[in-house]
């Protein structure tokens, strides 16, 4: 079996090494480890090789003729015609509305779940090759570093800066609001629930490109915000009849707190279990990264409505691809986790062999979505 150039011990031994180094340092040095774990174990022929893989960018790499490109593939997006079945999705117009769609009727069976992982390793790519293919982008899907930004202002971002190069700004700032309240969808008497702090917006989106993004879909869970803005409630029980609205945001620096480079490099280094990895980073940095985006609005089901989803689960996707390169022999095709979120109710193990549903597009197994350089896909991150 394929061993990774840096074993577990050189990494234990770099990490001691770097421990009086700053934590954007020792980060660094690990996308560098996995770069070149990753590149060095590809073949010099074939569907990907060193020479033609795909190289996914943080967004504020890319130039500004790059992330207009983006977003005019995007808006392009919105102009198309849905392709899911009408019956799964009633209120689905569009074909963003597809990839939305997907992931309210999955959600709880990826989330929580032994396919968390290579089920949204899989809608990015989808939605990359979207952009690419039905809208004529020309770069790949941008990620957002939670940890560049996190002890910064909203403004230092140009991912969210509401320029006319960002994925807009804020929301317009309401005073006076409560949190929201998320329970998870689980048949349990008082399931554990998500909470979020009121943050720096609340309202709609005033500034930059997506002014006037409008979601179809949604919401599924209806919070209660005193003094927020009035959304309609779903005609669907599901989330997935026709309810036009426009886009709300409540940025909230305080929760990429969860997200920082000390953060990643615990999770990189320290947890050398699937075990212990999957669930503290779909309960701490993933989670954090959504309630960042708003609370209000933007639910566990719902949060592909807004583009900035994409980015966060390209981080997602990102850091996973890290620890996976980390050392390929061990948590290349490492899972944890069942078939129902937070094994409630209780179910077996997920296996490689399970197939993920994607609504609008063919089955495929969690094996094939382990790797970022196989059964198709040829990517890898900066």
């Amino acid at each position: 079996m394929f061993r990774s150039f840096y074993s577990l011990a050189a990494l234990a031994l770099l990490f001691l090494g770097l421990a009086l180094a700053d934590d954007k340092t020792l980060t660094d040095k690990l996308v560098n480890i996995y770069k070149n774990n990753t590149l060095r174990r590809l073949p010099t022929t074939g569907a990907c090789t060193a020479k033609n893989i795909r190289v996914r960018k943080e967004w504020g790499n890319l130039s500004s003729a790059g992330r207009l490109d983006y977003i005019r593939a995007v808006k392009c997006l919105k102009t198309l015609p849905s392709k899911i079945d009408p019956a799964k999705a009633p209120g689905a117009r569009t074909r963003y509305d597809d990839f939305q769609a997907a992931h309210i009727i999955q959600t709880t069976v990826v989330h929580g779940t032994g396919s968390f992982f290579a089920w949204h390793r899989h809608l990015i790519w989808l939605y990359e090759t979207a952009l690419r293919n039905e809208c004529g982008y020309h770069g790949y899907q941008p990620y957002w570093d939670w940890s560049k930004y996190a002890n910064k202002s909203l403004s230092a971002n140009p991912l969210i800066d509401g320029s006319a190069t960002s994925m807009s700004g804020n929301g317009k700032y309401i005073a006076g609001r409560n949190g929201t309240l998320q329970p998870f969808p689980i048949p349990v008497e008082n399931p554990p629930a998500l909470y979020c702090p009121p943050g720096t917006g609340g309202g709609f989106v005033y500034n930059g490109p997506l002014v006037d993004w409008k979601l179809n879909l949604g919401p599924v869970v209806n919070n209660v915000v005193t003094n927020g803005l009035h959304v309609n409630p779903n005609p669907r029980a599901d989330g997935l009849g026709y309810n036009p609205r426009r886009l709300i945001r409540d940025f909230n620096n305080t929760l990429l707190q969860d997200n920082t480079y000390a953060i990643v490099n615990k999770m990189l280094v320290n947890m050398t279990s699937m075990h212990e990895f999957h669930p503290y980073f779909f309960q701490v940095p993933h989670t954090a990264g959504h309630l960042f985006i708003s609370g209000y609005d933007n639910d566990l089901f719902t949060s592909p409505g807004d583009p900035l989803f994409y980015f966060h689960h390209a981080q997602v996707d990102r850091i996973w691809a890290l620890w996976q390169g980390m050392d390929f022999a061990t948590r290349e095709f490492a899972l944890d986790g069942t078939l129902t979120m937070l094994d409630l109710p209780p179910t077996r193990n997920a296996t490689l062999d399970d197939l993920m549903k994607f609504e609008f597009s063919p089955d495929i197994s969690i094996n094939d979505r382990m790797s970022p350089t196989a059964h198709g896909l040829c990517y890898i991150y900066e």
